[in-house]
């Protein structure tokens, strides 16, 4: 990895910036996928880290039930203009926080009254979004489980790789893997949740570095969130680091040459 590549070397952009100065490869999402299996085929021991929240599992249904509920609630009719404007509101407008949501909804934050609506619906929102129960309203992506069981039985050692806390989280995560399909609960499968959640996503991805490598050589890893993908970057480079385009925070990260991007996991 060359010093202009290196994440610890590089400046913090942001997202469309990152996405400009990353250089991804010109290949298709078929053969991007392809590829990681081709590569699982030929290494001893391989292994594919896979984040859960907006790269395995759509997660905007979750948040479409919650705001459903906040609407029922007679906090929400104090605030007549957002109340109205969100009974409106499609799986389209849903993005990776609440402010983008509401920002969708051509809501302006800058307005007091939608302010305080903001700042009680997130509230709301929180209490709900991280817990086990309302895990039931997310939806993989089409085409992740197919993908995971492929390189599954491939060969490849599978750890799933999250921000969600084990005790907010946990359970509830485990139940929907089984459920969903996922390979889980089998030899060759892990799940990596935060202790607890006040520590950072980053951090835990950073630290989950040396449980990688104790289990295999990594083949890759499927990420939505530039600067997670850039850490694991630092961290793997030999690795394939796939950028699934989907949702992801405003955050900046550092540029690295050589990513891979995705849309999703159906190819055809």
């Amino acid at each position: 990895m060359s010093p202009s590549s290196s994440p610890n070397s590089a400046q913090t952009l942001s997202k469309e910036a990152w996405l400009a100065a990353c250089h991804f490869h010109d290949i298709s999402e078929h053969e991007v996928l392809s590829l990681v299996a081709e590569r699982v085929r030929s290494t001893p021991q391989p292994l594919v880290l896979l984040d859960l929240d907006s790269t395995l599992y759509e997660v905007g249904s979750r948040t479409h039930q919650i705001l459903t509920e906040w609407l029922n609630t007679d906090e929400s009719r104090q605030f007549r203009t957002v109340h109205d404007a969100l009974l409106k509101l499609e799986s389209e407008h849903i993005g990776y926080s609440l402010r983008d949501t509401f920002r969708a909804m051509g809501l302006s934050l800058e307005d007091p009254e939608t302010q305080r609506a903001w700042e009680r619906a997130k509230k709301f929102w929180s209490a709900k979004f991280f817990s086990n129960s309302y895990l039931k309203y997310d939806r993989p992506y089409p085409g992740a489980v197919e993908f995971s069981r492929k390189v599954y039985d491939l060969g490849a050692e599978l750890i799933y790789l999250t921000g969600r806390d084990e005790p907010g989280m946990g359970e509830g995560t485990r139940k929907r893997l089984a459920s969903d399909g996922f390979p889980w609960g089998v030899p060759r499968t892990h799940l990596l949740l935060k202790p607890e959640s006040s520590m950072s996503d980053l951090q835990h991805k950073v630290d989950a570095a040396t449980y990688i490598r104790r289990h295999g050589t990594l083949i890759a890893s499927f990420e939505n969130e530039p600067k997670n993908l850039s850490a694991l970057y630092g961290e793997f480079p030999e690795a394939m680091h796939v950028f699934v385009d989907t949702v992801s925070s405003d955050h900046e990260a550092v540029p690295c040459v050589g990513l891979y991007r995705i849309r999703g996991f159906v190819t055809e």
